[in-house]
């Protein structure tokens, strides 16, 4: 049901008093915001996918580098994609690097770099059942142009022992995009 401005504002006891003190004075109403969404400044500046795409890649390998190191010459495999950040116009890079050929013996390397990432400020999780793995995540300010907004890095580093298979999954801060953008960018990926 939508209500006209001028009842809602009768019913508020602050904006009611406004309008009966100072009528020359335009009230707006706006609908509340939906929640968990932070908005976005109209004319914000967005940034280029295809940047972000390659600086967040290039970061995944990085992190693999500086957490696991060289492996030597087994298989590995790359994939990446868009989701949904945590607006309409926010879009979120996710990178799953896997190599194949691990020994079961890597998980005990996993205290380690649950440990260096604990040190380079992430919020760390090694659960003690289930696959060998660590889960981490680090809070972030992000800005774009000169807006900034919080946001949550994430990463999983799991080793299945039965596949031989080491998986780092990370998903970066949120990025905008624009509405449009944001849209093409998750359906069509």
């Amino acid at each position: 049901m939508i209500q006209r401005a001028d009842e809602v504002v009768a019913r508020d006891p602050f904006w009611s008093v406004v309008r009966r003190r100072h009528p020359e004075v335009d009230i707006v109403v706006l609908p509340p915001p939906v929640p968990g969404e932070q908005a976005t400044p109209e004319g914000a500046p967005t940034e280029e996918p295809d940047r972000v795409a390659a600086r967040e890649d290039a970061e995944v390998r990085r992190l693999w580098v500086r957490l696991v190191g060289d492996l030597g010459p087994l298989e590995t495999s790359w994939e990446a994609r868009w989701v949904s950040g945590g607006a309409a116009d926010r879009v979120r890079r996710e990178a799953t690097l896997s190599v194949h050929g691990v020994a079961e013996t890597f998980a005990e390397a996993l205290p380690g770099i649950a440990a260096r990432l604990r040190d380079q400020g992430w919020h760390v999780q090694a659960p003690g059942t289930g696959f060998p793995r660590v889960l981490a995540g680090r809070d972030a300010v992000a800005d774009a142009g000169g807006m900034e907004w919080a946001g949550r890095s994430e990463l999983q580093l799991v080793l299945v022992p039965e596949r031989s298979r080491l998986v780092l999954r990370a998903r970066s801060l949120d990025h905008v995009v624009g509405r449009d953008q944001a849209h093409l960018l998750v359906v069509g990926s």
